[in-house]
């Protein structure tokens, strides 16, 4: 208002102007207009400038800039497994008289060691953990693309029968009574090889970066020998699996219950759970 106010007081000293111009004016025919064309002028110019201070003070301020942070925020949208098997599932699980023993769970990936002034690189388990068995057989819950190695009593394994009296079975968690996945899927789609993992993966080269000094030096080869000699030291057999991931699993993943099953005595060595993804 106070704006509006200022400016046509503006507009009053224009045309006060224009009034006293026209009267010092001799009023000859050829500057008949001249005193409405001063008028005129004046007026137009206060105007404008009205205009142009509403227009500043209804056009809102800037906004003011949020700060951000200059360290970034890792956000994990990995799905993560928790919390054991369901009642309903574990009741679908006769657990055998064997027991494994030395569970380990971790990653199939890259470690380091220094070789003089250069770091080498291997494969092998890494970010491992222990784990151990509850409800007699029942391991801890996987997360995508997990590995589990374990080892049993070779004569008690050898005892149950041959590799061809096991196999593994997996259900969908959420409608066990559909039947098995693999009635309907390929080996390929779900944990079925017992014997993922070599001698070398186990046993990585001393000096490792995962820091684990049951190890040893050489080849991958070598390696892989002194590691079965360990195993066999212990009159055991070394069994292993991964947490397969499958291109029918629906977007969001789907949790499966496995058990590794013996048919000629209608147990279990081992079940769990595991949330089976597309990658």
């Amino acid at each position: 208002m106070e704006i509006i106010l200022k400016h046509l007081s503006i507009i009053k000293i224009g045309t006060v102007l224009g009034l006293t111009l026209a009267m010092a004016i001799p009023a000859h025919a050829q500057f008949g207009n001249l005193k409405k064309a001063i008028k005129k002028e004046a007026v137009k110019q206060a105007v404008q400038e009205v205009e142009k201070e509403i227009q500043k003070s209804s056009t809102p301020a800037p906004a003011t800039p949020v700060p951000t942070s200059t360290t970034a925020t890792t956000v994990s949208h990995s799905p993560q497994m928790s919390g054991a098997p369901a009642a309903n599932l574990r009741a679908l699980t006769t657990c055998a008289s064997l027991k494994p023993s030395n569970i380990v769970i971790g990653k199939l990936g890259d470690y380091t060691f220094q070789q003089g002034m250069s770091s080498e690189s291997r494969s092998g388990l890494i970010g491992r953990r222990s784990a151990q068995l509850s409800d007699g057989c029942i391991l801890p819950s996987l997360n995508p693309r997990e590995v589990v190695y374990m080892e049993v009593d070779s004569s008690a394994m050898r005892a149950m029968g041959s590799s061809n009296d096991w196999e593994m079975q997996c259900v969908r968690s959420a409608n066990p009574s559909a039947g098995v996945v693999g009635a309907t899927q390929g080996f390929s789609e779900y944990p079925h090889n017992v014997n993922f993992l070599s001698g070398k993966a186990m046993m990585l080269h001393c000096g490792n970066s995962e820091g684990v000094t049951e190890c040893a030096t050489g080849s991958n080869s070598s390696r892989s020998g002194a590691w079965k000699k360990k195993v066999d030291s212990r009159s055991a057999t070394m069994l292993s699996f991964y947490a397969t991931p499958s291109t029918l699993a629906p977007a969001g993943g789907e949790k499966l219950y496995c058990q590794y099953y013996n048919k000629t005595s209608g147990s279990s060595l081992f079940a769990f759970e595991y949330l089976r993804t597309q990658n």
